[in-house]
């Protein structure tokens, strides 16, 4: 029952937060991945580029576990416990892909220059406050082939991918690492991405105010155990 409940609480918070998001609101988190198979020297063999909302925070050599850059939001968030294990999880996927990229054969398809492998992972809220995730693999720029971290499914986008397919999706280790840090550790970033803006936009209010708020919101949160297993069966059921 504990494995079960770590796998679907991200779920259930994103979802939370997808809400509180407001009915209109859509956002989401990206993560693209640049693999070199065979690096000149002193070329990067990893990089990955962060975005939220479309907008460019991070910039992050995850060969060297080296901070190119970040946007002011994740300055607050880099003295964080949560920032330094979302840098290690990239650390660990870039990794992953290197050991992958050497064994993907590609039909009908010559590379225009040394081997890149590009993946971009995807977390996002919908409007209608649902969420989704997925996997995108290209190469020189084209797409190849995506993973939909929802159902679980591998899509060829390019003819060339069909073996690459077949080998990944034969690889259940594998395809659940995607689905995992997707579904799981992206969407608990993105979480934690909208409930610091959401905390920055806040306005301060009167200490007699700011009392009132604290003790309603004491008075919200304080559940008898029955209401406390209700709620957890119910986000249970929901996530699954």
């Amino acid at each position: 029952m504990i494995p079960l409940l770590f796998l679907v609480l991200p779920c259930w918070l994103l979802e939370s937060s997808c809400s509180r998001a407001g009915p209109t609101d859509a956002h989401s988190l990206w993560y693209t991945f640049t693999i070199i198979h065979l690096p000149r020297p002193g070329q990067q063999w990893c990089e990955v580029q962060g975005q939220v909302d479309q907008k460019n925070f991070l910039s992050y050599d995850c060969g060297t576990d080296k901070v190119l850059s970040v946007g002011r939001l994740e300055e607050q968030l880099n003295a964080t416990d949560g920032w330094g294990r979302q840098l290690e999880m990239l650390r660990e996927v870039g990794q992953r892909l290197r050991l992958e990229l050497p064994g993907i054969e590609l039909e009908d398809f010559t590379p225009s220059g040394p081997v890149r492998l590009q993946a971009r992972m995807s977390c996002e809220c919908e409007a209608d406050g649902h969420s989704k995730a997925s996997w995108e693999f290209g190469f020189d720029g084209q797409k190849f082939l995506l993973f939909d971290s929802n159902s679980r499914k591998w899509t060829v986008v390019h003819a060339g991918a069909r073996r690459m397919k077949e080998k990944w999706e034969e690889d259940r280790e594998l395809t659940v690492f995607f689905w995992k840090v997707s579904v799981g550790d992206c969407r608990s970033w993105l979480r934690d991405f909208l409930m610091r803006r959401e905390k920055r936009l806040e306005p301060t209010a009167p200490p007699t105010v700011a009392a009132g708020i604290a003790q309603s919101k004491n008075m919200a949160t304080t559940l008898s155990p029955p209401s406390c297993f209700l709620i957890l069966l119910c986000f249970i059921l929901h996530c699954i």
